[in-house]
């Protein structure tokens, strides 16, 4: 069963990035004609919305935070069906930069 990764990406990105995989994994299936681009791309947004929702709506992550994406798909009947129960997010917290600072001048000193 093939796995989307998108590997680690910041929040403000990863529509982009897991668009970009997906069609990437997928170019060899849709230049033999076994899949059509337009389902790629819909499937994409499919993922992706549902990401928005559990990512900004949820979470409330800042863009500036990073992420990785991982969830498993079938392909059959010229269609990609998510396994939304194999979706995987690690989710990493950007600390402010005054505060890193801070930090690091305490130790040094």
């Amino acid at each position: 069963m093939p796995t989307l990764s998108t590997g680690l990406v910041i929040a403000g990105a990863y529509a982009d990035k897991l668009r970009r995989t997906l069609f990437a994994q997928l170019s060899d299936k849709v230049k033999s004609g076994e899949l059509e681009s337009t389902e790629v791309a819909r499937a994409a947004a499919e993922v992706n919305q549902l990401l928005y929702n559990i990512l900004v709506e949820d979470l409330k992550i800042d863009k500036g935070d990073v992420v990785r994406i991982r969830i498993e798909y079938d392909i059959g009947d010229g269609e990609i069906r998510w396994k939304k129960d194999t979706l995987s997010l690690e989710v990493f917290k950007r600390l402010d930069q005054n505060q890193v600072d801070e930090a690091v001048k305490k130790r040094v000193a």
